[in-house]
């Protein structure tokens, strides 16, 4: 077997299962998905924080009244139904086979963006939360992201605070149990002037993604995207 096809083989085998519902591909796919399953495409989204809107807007009312931190965030798919199934089952399934896949999805949503970055860099987990999971499902999507693009992978950041679980709590509480969690690495000083990536599996309030930019502006890089998976969708407002 030549080195190309081995290539091929290790990132998208020959009999692969269609990562949703398990059956059989008819042939290669560099997504892994069969066209019996649907997955929830953003295909309307804050052009800022880049959640699922239904309304015509460009911005969304947060994004309107406050800028977010970050110059611009995308995601190919709403936090949802199969997409929500995917994300848990990288996160705590330890399907880590999951990556490249969902990293191929990202590196469409990417390059159709028109952001062109200098370096791709992921929300680092705390150490006693690796040591549970075994593996950071950020930096594995990352690295598979990096390769795609032909950007560097650099882990920028560390994660010096231990958070509560952020899925059950609400948008301001994220926002002050996540302030502080996260600094520059002594040994990756060179931020600076760069245009930089964020990648994470799904984008919710943008409270962790936040306060990772807050973090790198500090050290005066570039332009920053936030680069998910998955989106939230943006509730309605009742009145």
């Amino acid at each position: 077997m030549g080195a190309g096809k081995i290539i091929s083989e290790l990132f998208f085998p020959s009999d692969i299962k269609c990562i949703i519902c398990g059956d059989d591909l008819p042939e290669k796919s560099r997504y892994g998905v069969c066209d019996r399953c649907k997955m929830s495409y953003n295909n309307k989204f804050c052009l800022r924080c880049g959640r699922a809107m239904k309304n015509m807007a460009d911005y969304c009312d947060r994004c309107q009244s406050e800028a977010p931190p970050f110059d611009i965030a995308r995601a190919p798919f709403v936090y949802e139904g199969d997409v929500r199934t995917l994300v848990h089952r990288m996160k705590f399934g330890s399907a880590k086979y999951l990556a490249p896949f969902m990293a191929q999805y990202m590196a469409d949503c990417y390059f159709e963006s028109g952001f062109r970055a200098d370096l791709v860099t992921f929300v680092p987990m705390h150490p006693k939360r690796i040591k549970r999971r075994g593996y950071n499902q950020a930096e594995k999507i990352a690295a598979a992201l990096s390769a795609l693009i032909d950007v560097p992978l650099f882990p920028t950041l560390e994660r010096i605070k231990a958070t509560k679980e952020l899925a059950k709590m609400k948008r301001k509480e994220r926002a002050e149990e996540i302030e502080g969690a996260f600094a520059l690495r002594e040994s990756d000083r060179s931020v600076k002037g760069r245009n930089i990536v964020i990648v994470d599996d799904v984008f919710t309030s943008g409270a962790t993604s936040g306060e990772c930019v807050r973090a790198l502006k500090k050290a005066k890089c570039g332009k920053v995207m936030v680069l998910t998976f998955a989106t939230a969708r943006i509730k309605p407002l009742l009145y």
